[in-house]
């Protein structure tokens, strides 16, 4: 069998899981290109309704700029998200904290999207868009992909720090 089993596990997480977060892990996958297919994206919402799609200008926005949210579906926040993940960016600052009290371990491997390796952390988060213009999901995309970039820097870098640890590992076989 030849499925790629993931090196990396990453959560975005916002508030309803309709918008940001969606638009963040459909953002991350097209920056990671052939990477991503080594990386388990995830999306979650602290409040989200499960099962609820994308809302439609998120789904429009996202064509428009190469990414596919149709077959996106919400999920809520657990703490065995958290664990999971290997790393956790969440939208806002109230999502950053709901993270951390759900799962003080995961906590610490939870960052906000706009902070995380920035020169100049602000502590603000992207604003959610949910229920505005559609200028306010286009800026909600333009802020999250400037972003996404550092993330993906991350990533990579962790994909050949395991990649390496997992090739030395079987040679010693």
């Amino acid at each position: 069998m030849n499925a790629v089993v993931p090196l990396v596990r990453v959560l975005f997480v916002c508030a309803g899981n309709t918008c940001r977060s969606p638009l963040a892990a459909a953002s991350l996958a097209r920056a990671l290109g052939d990477d991503a297919r080594r990386v388990d994206i995830q999306s979650a919402g602290t409040y989200a309704a499960p099962g609820s799609p994308a809302t439609p200008t998120a789904i429009e926005v996202a064509r428009e700029h190469g990414l596919d949210l149709e077959s996106h579906r919400s999920q809520r926040l657990t703490p065995a998200l958290v664990q999971r993940a290997d790393l956790v960016l969440a939208l806002s600052p109230s999502e950053l904290g709901v993270v951390r009290q759900m799962s003080p371990d995961g906590g610490a491997r939870a960052y906000l999207l706009t902070d995380i390796e920035s020169d100049a952390p602000t502590g603000e988060g992207v604003p959610d868009p949910f229920g505005g213009s559609r200028e306010a999901y286009e800026e909600c995309l333009r802020r999250i992909s400037a972003h996404v970039e550092r993330v993906a820097a991350v990533v990579v870098r962790e994909l050949k720090a395991r990649g390496e640890a997992g090739s030395a590992y079987r040679d010693r076989g």
